[in-house]
């Protein structure tokens, strides 16, 4: 009785060791799972996030051509405007230049 009351606490003993066993290897490979999954997430969020960054360079940089066609046009409309406003003075401007260049250096 005493054999056999040493052969369960025996086997009893080699059983708890391979649930032990069987524990720890379940544990870590959780615990790789878990080291892989957040990996993984993590590479998304990344990735997800530099095509966000990507998109709003691109709709910034189109928001910022939009703009300068916009300042180019209006500065486009005031050259027009000063030149309009000044055409009427270049020909008498030109003939006052003409006078003075003539009459300094006379008409050789």
């Amino acid at each position: 009785m005493a054999a056999s009351l040493a052969e369960e606490i025996r086997q009893a003993e080699e059983s708890a060791k391979k649930i032990i066993q069987q524990a720890k290897a379940e544990a870590s490979r959780l615990v790789s799972d878990a080291r892989s999954e957040s990996e993984r997430r993590t590479k998304e969020a990344k990735q997800e996030l530099h095509q966000k960054f990507r998109q709003e360079i691109a709709e910034a940089e189109s928001q910022a051509e939009k703009r300068a066609e916009t300042i180019r046009a209006e500065g486009k409309k005031q050259t027009e405007a000063f030149v309009q406003a000044r055409k009427s003075r270049v020909e008498e401007v030109a003939t006052w230049l003409v006078k003075e260049v003539t009459a300094k250096y006379g008409l050789s």
